[in-house]
C-alpha cells in the first residue's frame, strides 16, 4: 500500500508517520506539486489553520493535481484540519477545497479549543469502520471548529462538547476524522488500520 502525506510547510507530522510505521506503512511526503504521483491514499494531517494551509497548497502548485487524483478515485484521509479542508468554506479563514458541500463553523462552547479525550458515537456500530473497537471509542481532540455537511448521511460518527457535532465523515473517496487517531493510542491505531486496510 502506498500512502502519501501532504506537507503544508509545517513538517509537524512525526506522530502520524510513527502511527503509519506501526501499520508497516512507510509513507512518502509531498512538499510540492512535482512530488504528486499515483498512490493508494493521500493524508491531509491536522496541523495549521485553514487559511494558511490553503495558501500553502496554492503556492505549492498542488491543488489541480490533488483534484485530478480525487477524480481518478484515489482515497483521501483528512485528520482534524485536514477534514475541514474538504469543505466549501470555514469561519476560520475563507474557502476550503470545496470537495464536500458544507461549512466549518466555530464550536458554540464557553472554552475553546476542545482539547483532550472524548468519545465518538458511531452512526452504525456494525459498520466495518468500527471493527474491533468498543461501542463508543475515545479519541484525542484539539480543535475549535467543526464540519457541518449539507448531506447528513455522510456522518459516520458524532461527538458531544456543549453540542453534538460530526466527528467522522465518509464521502467516498474521502474519509475525515475531527480527532487525531495518531495521538489516540490503541483505538486510534485500530481505526487507522480499519480505514487504510478496508477503505470506505
Amino acid at each position: 500500500m502506498k500512502v502519501a502525506i501532504i506537507d503544508y510547510g509545517h513538517g509537524n507530522f512525526g506522530s502520524l508517520r510513527t502511527a503509519l510505521n506501526r501499520l508497516a506503512i512507510q509513507p512518502v511526503v509531498w512538499h510540492h506539486g512535482d512530488d504528486v504521483e499515483a498512490v493508494d491514499w493521500v493524508i491531509f494531517p491536522g496541523v495549521g489553520s485553514l487559511k494558511d494551509v490553503m495558501a500553502q497548497l496554492t503556492s505549492q502548485n498542488v491543488l489541480d493535481r490533488l483534484e485530478s487524483l480525487k477524480d481518478q478515485g484515489t482515497r483521501f484521509l483528512g485528520i482534524c484540519l485536514g477534514l475541514q479542508l474538504f469543505f466549501d468554506e470555514g469561519e476560520e479563514g475563507g474557502p476550503g477545497l470545496g470537495w464536500i458541500p458544507g461549512r466549518v463553523p466555530q464550536l458554540d462552547a464557553p472554552v475553546l479549543p476542545h482539547i483532550g479525550w472524548n468519545t465518538v458515537t458511531p452512526s452504525d456500530p456494525h459498520d466495518r469502520l468500527w471493527r474491533d473497537l468498543p461501542p463508543e471509542p475515545a479519541f484525542y481532540f484539539v480543535h475549535s471548529y467543526y464540519v457541518a455537511p449539507e448531506n447528513p448521511t455522510i456522518v459516520r460518527g458524532t461527538t458531544e462538547y456543549h453540542q453534538v457535532f460530526p466527528s467522522v465523515i465518509v464521502a467516498p473517496p474521502l474519509i475525515g476524522v475531527q480527532f487525531h487517531p495518531e495521538l489516540s493510542g490503541r483505538a486510534g491505531h485500530q481505526l487507522l488500520k480499519n480505514i487504510l486496510e478496508e477503505g470506505s
